[in-house]
């Protein structure tokens, strides 16, 4: 893994200024003369930065609210390849990919427009997630902007979290994150 120089952000957590990550990787594989993107993030402990301390009677009206719910799950793991290697999106054809041509482009991954995934296949979409157990992330908005003339991009990726883990198919929550300076991949 490559070292990592961003932020996640899961608005309305008990931690409104995000959480650092610790890991970032963003790779690309050839299929069929189609480049392949796949990103892997895992985020640094949750109270890592900023440890909360919860009264006993302290109550929360979710378990997105309380710190203590997610400090038993410890950090976030998003990505393409932890647990699998056959998930990620498309870019474009390999004579395509090039820094030039990725130069602003945004993606938008696994749109979900009914904001729920009740009756999605959750292995055919190209992220899985552990945030407070092994839950669900659709609606990705990727975008790739290129440092200057160099090899290097900073990446804004955001979407929306379904806590299927609790028995929730709802896309209730979000995610933001924010990677400077990732290298431009070689596809393998």
């Amino acid at each position: 893994m490559g070292e990592a120089h961003g932020r996640i952000h899961f608005p309305g957590n008990p931690w409104p200024e995000g959480h650092a990550l610790a890991e970032f990787a963003w790779t690309a594989r050839v299929i069929e003369g189609v480049v392949w993107c796949d990103l892997h993030l895992r985020s640094a402990n949750y109270q890592a930065e900023r440890a909360i301390e919860e009264a006993e009677d302290e109550d929360h009206e979710s378990s997105w609210e309380a710190p203590g719910v997610w400090g038993n799950y410890h950090r976030c793991t998003l990505s393409s390849t932890h647990w699998d290697s056959d998930r990620g999106f498309p870019f474009c054809s390999v004579g395509d990919f090039t820094p030039d041509w990725l130069d602003g482009r945004t993606f938008e991954v696994d749109t979900i427009t009914t904001g729920t995934l009740e009756g999605i296949e959750l292995d055919n979409l190209a992220f899985h997630l552990y945030l407070l157990g092994h839950d669900s992330v659709a609606n990705h908005r990727i975008t790739f902007r290129r440092i200057g003339e160099s090899d290097r991009f900073d990446i804004a990726w955001s979407g929306d979290i379904a806590l299927t883990y609790a028995g929730d198919d709802h896309l209730a929550h979000r995610f933001e994150a924010r990677i400077t300076a990732v290298p431009f991949p070689t596809p393998a």
